[in-house]
């Protein structure tokens, strides 16, 4: 994607699912997929691509093995990345354990401002659950924050659950749940321009539009592990290239953005050499 001036520019990945050791291989596939290995390859790509970008958003399921040791080895992988790391809990994390061991260059915060650009991190995570809830407080706390924004400003919400149907049946159902009243309540502020997801292990871009025309774009990125196939009944994996999402947002409240892949899977043989 072309750098655009006077833009706001961000690296997304999305849904690591790594464990506490390097050489653990992910359980629920057949395929070779070693998460640790994926994101430590995705990092160092994009620690080249760095210059001019202002922080890199990780957009939930940090862990597969949700134990203290991997948000250790997920914090030192990314305390190596040149930029801010912001970060949301996905189904699959631990939000408290996140909190207790992530630090550093990795932070966990609501609200971002960069230039007129407002980044507003939503935790959909719900304990249990694969699908996303967000609880009253934190709508209140959210409502809040769109109060809080000047009117000539723009807005960036990410979070780890969809709002929108991508049009998979299995994937559809572990959606946001509350996704009519997050939607009546956005309706108010114009300042929020885009929304961006991870969870579904695919690439989508989609939209939710208003009665008066109002469009607000919906973008699903896709894993840095195992992709899924897109517009399923039933899970169907798809490939193992590594994905993230270059995102620019820009001074007159458009956003250009695209999702790339590493050109090649991450193996094991690959542990010692990244």
């Amino acid at each position: 994607m072309n750098k655009t001036p006077d833009a706001v520019r961000l690296f997304q990945v999305t849904d690591s699912h790594c464990y506490a050791s390097d050489d653990s291989r992910l359980t629920w596939t057949d395929m070779p997929i070693y998460p640790n290995l994926s994101l430590r390859a995705m990092l160092a790509h994009l620690s080249a691509e760095a210059q001019g970008y202002s922080a890199l958003l990780l957009t939930g399921d940090l862990a597969q093995e949700e134990i203290p040791a991997t948000y250790q080895r997920v914090n030192a992988l990314l305390n190596t990345f040149p930029l801010p790391v912001y970060t949301i809990p996905g189904n699959h994390d631990i939000p408290q354990m996140m909190q207790e061991n992530l630090n550093g260059n990795v932070t966990m915060p609501e609200h971002v401002t960069v230039g007129l650009w407002h980044l507003l991190l939503l935790d959909t995570h719900a304990d249990g659950k694969p699908d996303g809830r967000l609880t009253e407080a934190q709508f209140e706390r959210f409502e809040q924050q769109l109060m809080t924004l000047p009117e000539n400003h723009f807005a960036a919400i990410f979070m780890h659950h969809h709002p929108v149907p991508i049009d998979s049946e299995w994937m559809d159902v572990m959606g946001l749940q509350q996704k009519t009243y997050f939607w009546n309540l956005i309706e108010h502020f114009p300042q929020v321009k885009v929304v961006f997801n991870g969870h579904i292990h695919q690439e989508f871009n989609g939209k939710h539009e208003y009665a008066d025309g109002r469009i607000v774009a919906v973008h699903g990125t896709p894993a840095t592990c195992v992709q899924m196939k897109p517009v399923r009944k039933n899970i169907e994996f798809d490939h193992t290239k590594p994905a993230w999402r270059d995102i620019a947002l820009l001074a007159d409240g458009s956003v250009e953005t695209r999702v790339y892949y590493l050109p090649f899977a991450v193996h094991a043989d690959a542990i010692n050499s990244i």
